[in-house]
């Protein structure tokens, strides 16, 4: 018997024969269970804050099964603060991370981009749609991060740190060409973290590969730059250079990335670090000093990255 009457509901709506056999991940804005469903074992992940969407993140995993090579596990049922997906082998043992698995991880993001590159014509923010997955686009990839932007500004408002938002809304605007040449838009993860990818040995540098891909719930219809950054930098923050640097080799091993990019890197960066805002908030895996100490380092970067840019500009 199922105790938690929205786990009950939720497995109830979509399956005859369901169990919940207990909680995997508990991180706002979601908590992920194991369960049964018509024999079948299964996870259920679930809506706990109003910043979660379930059901785009399932349209997008099951557009990314149906139109690329890149293993995610099988959606099963979708509802409105829920889904469910059959359980898959492949999925991370833990948050490890080494450079050969750090090229699997580079090459299973090139490998999305590549095998949806041409089917989006505009950026934008995936959304369920009825009949699958549906995007709300804007005109540019630039229209599209000053609209991320600012919906990061109103949302960090209550933190003290709507300025890191504002200001750099101010410099997006002032300069609409940051991210010329940034390439087509492509399906972006947006967040490739090890803890999202599984990996199987084979053995070599070259033989490491992806086997699942999990938690699309920051996914962009975006350059592949976007992409690119939101792994390497966390990567480079948290396991250092030559982490991120094997990311990147994966990366470039199955898929150029657009020239300039390198040039193009600190705007990317730039928005990386104020969305880092709102995940470092509402995630709550720092709390206190801890979360404090974490804010002030990424304020003081987000200004000096804006600093550079502005005197680079003049």
């Amino acid at each position: 018997m199922t105790a938690d009457p929205a786990v009950r509901d939720a497995l109830a709506s979509a399956f005859d024969d369901s169990e919940s056999r207990g909680v995997r991940h508990d991180v706002p804005p979601h908590r992920v269970y194991e369960v049964a469903v018509d024999g079948r074992r299964a996870v259920l992940k679930l809506a706990t804050h109003p910043e979660a969407d379930p059901a785009t993140e399932a349209r997008v995993m099951a557009y990314v099964e149906a139109n690329t090579t890149v293993p995610v596990p099988h959606v099963l049922a979708v509802g409105e603060d829920y889904f469910v997906a059959e359980w898959h082998d492949g999925v991370p043992r833990d948050g490890a991370v080494d450079e050969a698995k750090a090229r699997a991880m580079g090459a299973a993001m090139a490998t999305l981009h590549a095998e949806t590159a041409g089917d989006f014509t505009a950026t934008g923010f995936p959304r369920a749609a009825e009949d699958g997955l549906a995007l709300d686009a804007h005109g540019s990839w630039h229209e599209t991060a000053c609209a991320l932007v600012a919906d990061l500004e109103t949302w960090l408002e209550p933190t003290g740190h709507a300025d890191v938002a504002a200001e750099t809304l101010a410099y997006l605007r002032a300069h609409p060409d940051s991210f010329d040449g940034a390439g087509d838009p492509v399906l972006c993860h947006g967040n490739v973290h090890p803890e999202h990818a599984g990996v199987e040995d084979g053995g070599g540098r070259e033989g490491d590969a992806v086997t699942c891909v999990l938690d699309f719930e920051h996914a962009l219809v975006a350059p592949a730059g976007y992409d690119v950054w939101r792994t390497a930098l966390p990567l480079l923050a948290e396991s250092g250079e030559a982490i991120a640097t094997a990311f990147r080799e994966g990366y470039e091993a199955v898929r150029p990335l657009p020239d300039g990019f390198d040039r193009r890197g600190p705007v990317f960066r730039l928005v990386q670090t104020v969305s880092y805002f709102r995940s470092l908030y509402l995630q709550g895996n720092l709390t206190g000093e801890a979360a404090a100490a974490q804010a002030e380092t990424m304020r003081e970067y987000a200004f000096e990255t804006l600093a550079d840019l502005c005197a680079a500009a003049e």
